[in-house]
């Protein structure tokens, strides 16, 4: 037990466990699949016992704190957990990033810059083994930086005319929006994938367009095709996923939300789909009938800055399959996801009442936690706010609210093992060895 633990602590408000493994998720759970989130951290801030994050099932999972106070440092050490599991569930599991801020490349570099505070939890620098995916139109981009990167494409035959028009933002009843979504739908009847090339040449035949409208199209989708996201052949989900794997897609370099709510849209009703379909596989196994193939692996899908993909208020491309499909109905078909925001009043709100486990880092804005407040379980003694008063200030401690086993938690999260790409630049940066005086002289702060 690391020196400054507190063997005496309590570790929950409130709560049932089945021994004496803290488990979080899943109080059934033995001691397999777990992913080591922190210690539980006492009211002195000293160290308490261990905490897990259960693994075997699939969750649905918020992390919320204002910038800074470890929102996307957390979702990475659940994919470091990940992809430390033993290969018995490693293999049976993949992980896969929604990247906006262009910071989780970084994991396959050991976490140097954070050794001293590493060796003071026993955790030692390691880099992941991941494979990085960005548009296909910017791989170019990041090779000349030196980062290897793979090319991500969606088929242009993914998306019907209505989303094209609302990805466009083009009204779907004036004349351009009809003549797009005529366009589109008669090339999808033809079940076979096409350029935007084949969609202008079809817009130029249509008889009952003006030219106006004509040429505005073919302006439209000459931008499109500058993205380069959309390709005439998509990138199929097997380069994704397969079990034991760790992705990053990387969106960060595409400047509009609605190319990156279509995205994660089209992406999300594939991962749902495989799963389902996997699900149906492993009931027809388990009643005795011999499967062929290899199994889908059930699937973490991580997403950071949340709040763009299930907006309050209002709807993006992403929020129907986001909110109605992985997060009501994800769980039972065996996708697991994990959202992340540092506006949880910007968020839509069945994603905090739907969520069965909450991270939530420090938060000062009175409308956010007022927005985790309307949903807060009848199970916690005090409010969101006083629990969030108790924790205190520090970078990295969380207060977890874990409805399967109906308990709130104060948690200091672990250091990362791999590179953490997401913090603050400083004007005046202390050299390496500095750093790790400090981290070792201030084990507990939270870098």
């Amino acid at each position: 037990m690391p020196e400054g633990e507190n063997k005496k602590f309590k570790p929950a408000f409130g709560g049932k466990f089945s021994g004496t493994l803290r488990v979080l998720g899943n109080e059934k759970n033995e001691g397999k699949g777990l992913l080591f989130l922190g210690n539980y951290m006492a009211l002195d801030h000293s160290r308490g016992a261990a905490v897990y994050l259960d693994a075997l099932k699939p969750h649905a999972v918020l992390i919320c704190g204002k910038r800074g106070y470890g929102k996307s440092y957390t979702m990475g050490c659940m994919l470091e957990e990940l992809a430390f599991l033993p290969p018995a569930i490693k293999e049976k599991l993949a992980s896969l990033i929604i990247d906006t801020m262009g910071i989780f490349w970084t994991m396959s570099y050991p976490n140097t810059s954070e050794a001293g505070r590493l060796k003071s939890w026993d955790l030692a620098p390691t880099g992941l083994d991941t494979e990085v995916f960005v548009p296909a139109g910017k791989v170019e981009a990041y090779k000349t930086r030196n980062i290897e990167v793979k090319p991500f494409s969606i088929s242009i035959r993914e998306l019907s005319g209505s989303q094209w028009c609302r990805l466009l933002k083009i009204e779907e009843v004036s004349p351009l929006g009809i003549m797009l979504v005529r366009t589109i739908e008669s090339l999808r009847e033809k079940s076979e994938p096409y350029s935007f090339e084949d969609i202008i040449s079809e817009i130029f035949r249509d008889t009952r367009s003006d030219s106006a409208s004509k040429g505005a199209a073919e302006n439209y989708f000459r931008a499109v095709k500058s993205w380069g996201l959309f390709l005439k052949e998509g990138t199929p989900l097997s380069e994704l996923i397969s079990g034991g794997r760790t992705t990053v897609l990387d969106i960060s370099a595409l400047e509009n939300e609605n190319v990156c709510a279509a995205a994660v849209s089209i992406l999300a009703g594939r991962l749902y789909a495989e799963r389902l379909e996997a699900r149906r596989a492993y009931e027809k196994q388990q009643m005795g009938e011999k499967q062929e193939g290899k199994e889908f692996p059930m699937v973490w899908f991580f997403i950071d800055e949340a709040h763009i993909f299930v907006p309050a208020g209002t709807e993006s491309l992403a929020s129907e399959v986001l909110i109605n499909r992985c997060l009501r109905q994800g769980r039972q078909p065996g996708l697991s996801l994990v959202l992340a925001t540092q506006r949880p009043a910007s968020l839509h709100p069945d994603v905090v009442s739907q969520s069965d486990l909450l991270i939530c880092h420090r938060l000062t804005s009175s409308d956010d936690i007022l927005a985790l407040e309307t949903s807060r379980p009848l199970y916690m003694q005090e409010s969101l706010r006083a629990y969030l008063k108790k924790m205190g200030s520090e970078r990295g401690a969380a207060l977890i609210i874990d409805d399967h086993s109906e308990s709130v938690h104060m948690v200091r999260i672990r250091p990362r093992k791999s590179w953490h790409g997401g913090g603050e630049p400083s004007a005046l940066e202390p050299g390496r060895g500095e750093k790790e005086e400090t981290a070792a002289q201030n084990p507990q702060q939270f870098a």
